[in-house]
């Protein structure tokens, strides 16, 4: 009869671990992405980290350029998005907000430039492809900025990312 019970509780404290395990977020990825506007020459460059805070859960940080023909910004941005949390293939939709400096030059004297400093907001949507340790996404954002000219942007584009 201890025998049963002994074993009893190992078989309880394996289920334990391994519902755990289940529960434990996935290692995060570094990422490069480009985003393109749908009417102008903008392009935004975007070098970052991602991970999960839980199974439902991405956040992501990185490094911005932003920038068309006469306007640059640079900085950074945050991320959260809400996920299916399905392997692998993976929906998300989420927001972000963009922190940076913004250098606006004179059409006839690039030398020249302005800048100022800018906050933006964009909610975004997504659909990432994982296989082996790589990630491929298409995704969408919507900029919408501090800036007194230009100050919204819609966007598409792709990244892809290596996990750690």
């Amino acid at each position: 009869m201890k025998n049963w019970w002994l074993f009893a509780a190992l078989v309880a404290s394996f289920s334990a671990h391994v519902a755990a395990a289940d529960s434990l977020p996935e290692p995060g990825s570094f990422y490069m992405g480009f985003l393109k506007e749908d009417i102008n020459q903008s392009g935004v460059f975007e070098l970052g980290m991602k991970g999960q805070v839980n199974r439902f859960v991405d956040a992501n940080a990185a490094l911005m350029w932003f920038g068309n023909n006469d306007n640059v910004y640079n900085g950074f941005n945050f991320g959260a998005h809400l996920t299916t949390g399905t392997w692998p293939i993976k929906a998300y939709a989420g927001a972000g907000l963009f922190l940076g400096e913004h250098d606006e030059c004179d059409e006839q004297d690039t030398d020249i430039c302005e800048t100022d400093y800018v906050a933006g907001v964009y909610p975004e949507v997504g659909v990432e492809l994982s296989f082996f340790q790589l990630n491929v996404a298409a995704y969408g954002r919507y900029y919408k900025t501090s800036d007194t000219g230009k100050n919204e942007y819609k966007m598409f584009g792709a990244y892809i990312g290596y996990d750690f």
